[in-house]
């Protein structure tokens, strides 16, 4: 796209207003604001300024500017806003896989129009826009005779508007040179049945009656030379880049949406049936699609024959993330949009525009969830399509109205966001703005998003944050929250690959599913694996209730047992477990009783007591043998299940195999093709060289006919400036002499200008003044003094460059022309100097005076007579800055503040410096007058 900003831009006040009504919400735009400008700089600086900090998302007028100019790249943007009188559209330019440049074909008008300037000003140059686009208007017919389809784009010709732009910048310096030019003949208006088809004479007709051509006589012949200048080579171009340009490939826009590119397949089939490409093997299969459904480039590459492709030009469209959505032209004739750039200026409506997550209440969340749930035919889950066309997205627009009126609307006065101080905003003044926004009444989880939101907008950042960034971080808040209310909107931006652009600090969790699968299937994991594991697979903590808890326990104990890499225990290991802990079966039975004394005298009978140890040791290795089975059977459990768990990893990599055994073969077929072309690319490149070489002779033998040319060129210079020279012969004698009164007059301003320029060069008044404030800076111990310091030393050399630049300007006026006047001089502005408080402060500072900067060139205050010119008051020893509120004596002509002069009659009724009488006029009226 054309660079222009927006002081070099032509749009009336009437387009824009229709443009930002178009781009921005009707809720931001102030009732009060006036679109009355003469420009559209000033027009959206008034806006920016009558909206108070709701358009706060903007950093300045350029940024504002840059998103209304994304839509006016928009294809037929002038149609869509139905834009009539002075406008002027920016085209965009894409580029081709093969790295040409492309235009849509109903932009081409528009295209070439941007490289013709207006060599006129004020009412002229509006007159002259007007003429030049209504004369235009005759190429559109036949051009959009030509157009097959919407989508249709052709190779823009960059090197032929640079030349047109050359050509026409030489004829408008030649314009005014050349009084031949104006000789044109002009249209009788008079006679009232003088009309045109495209509205050119009525034009000049209104323009007529506010400027008269008798008077203006000499700038409409001008106009009209210019016009038909213009249009001769307009048409010129037209007929030879663009009527007669080789169309013989096909054009096919690819939209490139995340990594994967994608084409629309009716655009496909279209664009091929045009240029009686085979469309046999996948045309029943488009037909029965969508018509904004689209191909995968692999899908393209699959179904489309290896001859075709390569008379298909796929034209690049990258989708990136906008405020605004853009219309993009559709394959049946109307218009679409990207689907995600839908739903985000349906979601800024809710946050931004209506504010409704500032005024609802949790009850009333439901609406919003129910009309998301109305939208989900559009926006589905599993996918869908990647465009939907504008009468979807008004019948959603309209949707969300008849919702919001009917269920959301409150009279509840709305918060907007505060303005940020000059140093930034932290993270604490984030969560006051939004507690002061009211957004923590209806969601207090939103607390925890305003650690991620700062941290996101503040990383990476050099210069401090501004309003603009606060709005962000807000907006950012509320999506977050409003996404996770609703899990099929975040799943379709999953599908649409935009999850991670909307917001990007939260990580999609099924963006991560692959990697978890991935991590849980290895057999073996490192640290770090473990690590990213554990940070994937982190969830808050559910209690479970107490009749589950055995089974969680076991099921928890047979995870770890399969994590756990399984060893060969000593038996010496296994009894120390054993004894340690206590099996079920042993904590469930009920406790021995206790031993009576009768027993205890049994046993001191050796037989028995050798018994009883026998049987105590036999119960000991029952139990030992039962634990030992138990553990066991678990471990049986544990390898059965690993040997399952091996069995489905076997038959995962049987199937993984499978799957890269097909691809390997499709690969094989893809590489096989290339091959094929290689071979083809191969015979191409041999018949360009030859082609090359022929040409090469050919531009050989033209360079020597150019040098010919050349030397013809130079003789017929040499004698056009000898024919100058002697016409500038006459006209010297034919010029009017100064008189000499004047001429003295000129010299004398001239010989001042040439002193004041050497004071200048030798007083170095910028460098002084810097100098000088350097030395404060460094001396100060006050940061306030450095401050003023420094901004009184740039307004100081601001100034001295004002000067300087007068000083030359006005040497070199008497330099170059001939016949210049002592009027004709404008005065020169008044040298700066250092205020009083500077030169006190370097004084205070230094105890010395301030050094002079170019002392000559300070021009002495006038005295009014009857007046001195010490304007000091004694009393207070301040300076007066004006007569007002001060008392004079008419004896020593010396003034004072009537407040110290009053101080002062209290104890005297004489002049402090004379001591004469001095009256108050306040006190003695008719005394003061005689």
């Amino acid at each position: 796209m054309v660079n222009i900003t927006s002081k070099d831009m032509v749009l009336s006040s009437e387009n824009v207003m229709k443009l930002v009504k178009r781009c921005i919400p009707k809720e931001l735009i102030p009732i009060d604001w006036k679109c009355d400008q003469s420009d559209i700089h000033s027009n959206l600086e008034s806006l920016l300024e009558c909206s108070r900090g709701q358009l706060g998302m903007f950093e300045n007028v350029d940024d504002l500017f840059q998103t209304l100019a994304n839509f006016l790249s928009a294809p037929g943007c002038a149609n869509l806003l139905q834009f009539d009188g002075d406008y002027s559209t920016l085209p965009a330019i894409h580029q081709s896989i093969k790295g040409v440049h492309y235009v849509y074909k109903m932009d081409v008008i528009e295209f070439l129009s941007l490289a013709i300037p207006c060599p006129f000003e004020g009412w002229q140059a509006e007159l002259v826009r007007l003429a030049m686009k209504s004369r235009l208007k005759c190429f559109e017919a036949d051009w959009k005779s030509r157009i097959n389809s919407h989508c249709e784009m052709i190779e823009a010709n960059l090197v032929v508007l640079e030349m047109i732009t050359e050509k026409l910048r030489e004829c408008s310096k030649a314009l005014y040179k050349n009084t031949e030019l104006c000789i044109s003949r002009l249209p009788d208006f008079s006679k009232t049945d003088v009309e045109s088809t495209d509205g050119y004479y009525e034009i000049l007709r209104s323009f007529d009656e506010k400027y008269p051509m008798a008077k203006n006589k000499q700038f409409y012949a001008r106009m009209l030379s210019w016009i038909s200048t213009v249009v001769k080579l307009f048409e010129s171009v037209l007929e030879v880049g663009y009527m007669s340009a080789d169309d013989s490939k096909a054009t096919v826009r690819l939209f490139k949406i995340g990594k994967d590119s994608y084409v629309m397949a009716h655009e496909l089939l279209q664009s091929m049936k045009n240029k009686n490409m085979d469309v046999s093997e996948f045309e029943d299969e488009v037909l029965k699609m969508a018509n904004l459904a689209t191909f995968n480039f692999r899908e393209v590459a699959q179904k489309v024959k290896i001859a075709d492709m390569k008379n298909i030009e796929f034209i690049r469209m990258d989708c990136e993330m906008s405020m605004t959505s853009i219309p993009l032209p559709a394959p049946d004739g109307t218009y679409c949009v990207p689907a995600t750039d839908a739903l985000y200026d349906l979601i800024n409506n809710i946050i931004d525009a209506k504010k409704v997550l500032q005024r609802t209440k949790r009850s009333q969340l439901e609406h919003i969830i129910t009309f998301f749930k109305s939208v989900e035919h559009i926006f589905t889950h599993n996918g869908g399509n990647y465009f939907i066309s504008m009468e979807d997205v008004e019948w959603i627009e309209a949707t969300w109205e008849k919702t919001y009126e009917e269920n959301l609307k409150s009279s509840a006065p709305v918060k907007h966001i505060r303005k940020v101080r000059k140093g930034g905003f932290t993270e604490d003044d984030l969560d006051k703005e939004l507690e002061y926004l009211n957004l923590y009444n209806c969601f207090p989880e939103m607390k925890r998003e305003v650690k991620w939101a700062y941290k996101f907008v503040n990383d990476g950042r050099t210069s401090t944050l501004k309003l603009d960034d606060m709005h962000f971080a807000v907006f950012q808040c509320q999506i977050t929250i409003l996404l996770g209310e609703l899990p099929n909107i975040y799943k379709y931006l999953h599908n649409q690959k935009m999850c991670m652009k909307w917001v990007p600090y939260v990580g999609c969790v099924l963006c991560e599913m692959p990697r978890l699968d991935t991590l849980m299937n290895k057999s073996s994991r490192t640290k770090e694996e473990d690590q990213k594991l554990i940070a994937l697979t982190t969830v808050p903590v559910i209690t479970t209730p107490p009749e589950e808890a055995n089974v969680i326990v076991e099921e928890q104990v047979q995870v770890i047992s399969l994590e756990v890499p399984k060893k060969k225990r000593s038996k010496k290991t296994k009894k120390s477990e054993e004894a340690s802990s206590p099996t079920p079966s042993e904590s469930l039975s009920p406790p021995e009783p206790e031993i009576s004394e009768t027993s205890k005298e049994s046993q001191s009978c050796p037989k028995c007591s050798r018994a009883s140890q026998f049987a105590d040791i036999a119960n000991e290795k029952l139990r030992v043998s039962k634990v030992e089975c138990k553990h066991l059977k678990k471990e049986l459990a544990n390898a059965e299940l690993e040997v399952e768990v091996q069995k489905q990893k076997r038959m995962d990599k049987d199937e993984r195999i499978r799957i890269l055994e097909e691809l390997l073969k499709s690969k094989e077929d893809i590489i096989e093709r290339q091959n094929v072309d290689l071979l083809q690319k191969q015979d191409t490149i041999m018949n360009l060289e030859m082609e090359v070489e022929s040409n090469y002779n050919i531009i050989q033998e033209k360079s020597t006919i150019i040098k010919n040319l050349e030397k013809t060129l130079k003789r017929k210079d040499y004698r056009i400036n000898e024919l100058e020279a002697q016409q500038s012969s006459d006209v010297k004698i034919m010029e009017p002499t100064r008189s000499d009164a004047e001429t003295e007059k000129v010299r004398d301003v001239l010989f001042k200008l040439l002193e004041i320029q050497g004071t200048l060069k030798s007083g170095n008044p910028i460098g002084k003044c810097r100098e000088l404030a350097q030395r404060i800076c460094m001396k100060a111990h006050s940061k306030q003094i450095e401050d003023a310091t420094r901004i009184e030393a740039i307004k100081f050399c601001e100034k001295a460059k004002i000067y300087i630049q007068a000083v030359n300007t006005q040497l070199e006026m008497i330099r170059g022309s001939r016949v210049v006047k002592p009027d004709e001089i404008p005065e020169l502005p008044e040298f700066p100097a250092l205020s009083r408080e500077l030169l006190k402060t370097y004084k205070d500072i230094f105890k010395s005076e301030a050094p002079k900067i170019c002392q000559s060139l300070l021009k002495t205050p006038e005295v009014k007579p009857g007046e001195l010119a010490d304007t000091d008051c004694l009393i207070c020893i301040e300076e007066m800055d004006s007569e007002e509120g001060t008392i004079k004596c008419e004896c020593c002509k010396r003034r004072y503040h009537a407040k110290c002069a009053q101080e002062w009659f209290k104890t005297k009724r004489t002049c402090p410096a004379c001591s004469s009488v001095l009256l108050d006029d306040s006190e003695f009226t008719t005394l003061a007058q005689r």
